[in-house]
């Protein structure tokens, strides 16, 4: 669908990594019976599957006047919908092709109860593929310095968390100390932050994701992956057509179902995050037409918890890695 990017990522950039059994991800959400909604036919010819031609407003992101909502009625296409309109399906098969990403920001955010104007920010994330993996995924790195009284950076601070464990480091990847106690709060950020980590989830779920509506637009509703389970996520997914393309044949294609807000609960907190302003943010010269909000905004019982905008983000799957301390490792392979 978007093979002009995947072209230029060979280039650029790392090759996208999609391990073939995340076929599964197309597999659950391609609608055979919505694709007429889709002005893509399944027997299109390989030039109706190019990459849509350039249009005005964010890149890749929202274009200014389109009118008009898809309203299917059925889960599956409502995945569907979604996980390409933030550009997650790759190639004729519509593969699950976000592996990793990174994501610098700014803004303020807690941090041990207390607030935090950042000086710097960057998250760089790696999720889980039904392919072996040598390291504990789902994780995250979140690489951050508070602004001091005179606005220059504090000390850095480095938070991990991957699967069941957490720990922070000096450097990344350097002097491990466990933090046993932030693996819900840091697993929370995960699946939380980035509109493509809800819709993992809710794939992930299977038939534990349940739908509803408020009017047209779709509710779901679904447990988190473990090592939160106990918790339960409620994503808004907004139905208006945001863009509308055009590939090298004429073809058009419609773009709808970005992601409004979500609501998670687990135990008595309940965290409530906005998504805004989507686009693609990575540098001029490696665009990959997949879409992240600029803005998110997140409140913890009614209290502000982080408010982050987007400056720069790299999406072609770039190497990010977080292998499990010595410490962590020892302990975890004396557990039963």
């Amino acid at each position: 669908m978007r093979t002009k990017a995947l072209a230029m990522a060979a280039l650029v950039a790392l090759p996208i990594l999609v391990a073939p059994a995340q076929r599964v991800f197309a597999a659950q959400t391609a609608p055979p019976a919505q694709k007429s909604a889709s002005p893509t036919p399944k027997s299109a010819p390989p030039a109706q599957k190019s990459a849509p031609a350039a249009a005005k407003g964010a890149p890749f992101g929202p274009q200014p006047g389109v009118q008009g909502s898809r309203n299917p009625t059925d889960l599956k296409t409502i995945l569907y919908y979604a996980a390409d309109a933030l550009g997650m399906l790759r190639g004729a098969r519509e593969d699950d092709g976000v592996l990793t990403m990174q994501i610098w920001a700014t803004g303020t955010m807690t941090v041990g109860g207390q607030p935090c104007k950042l000086a710097n920010y960057l998250a760089s994330v790696r999720y889980s593929s039904t392919a072996r993996q040598k390291v504990p995924v789902p994780a995250m790195r979140v690489d951050f310095a508070c602004a001091g009284a005179n606005g220059r950076p504090g000390p850095r601070q480095i938070h991990v968390v991957a699967d069941k464990f957490a720990w922070n480091e000096a450097k990344p990847g350097l002097n491990a100390t466990p933090a046993p106690g932030a693996v819900n709060e840091r697993a929370l950020q995960l699946w939380t932050l980035i509109p493509e980590s809800v819709i993992k989830a809710a794939v992930a779920a299977g038939t534990n994701t349940k739908l509803t509506f408020e009017g047209t637009t779709a509710v779901l509703t679904f447990p988190l992956p473990a090592p939160l389970e106990t918790a339960t996520m409620k994503a808004v997914i907004n139905p208006k057509i945001f863009r509308v393309d055009a590939n090298p044949a004429g073809v058009k294609r419609e773009f709808s179902h970005l992601l409004d807000r979500t609501e998670t609960r687990l135990g008595n907190s309940v965290i409530e995050t906005t998504y805004s302003d989507y686009g693609d943010w990575n540098e001029a010269d490696i665009k990959s037409m997949i879409l992240l909000a600029r803005h998110v905004v997140q409140k913890q019982n009614g209290a502000p918890l982080l408010d982050l905008t987007i400056t720069k983000t790299y999406t072609y799957n770039p190497y990010v890695i977080m292998p499990l301390p010595e410490s962590l490792a020892s302990a975890a392979a004396r557990q039963p």
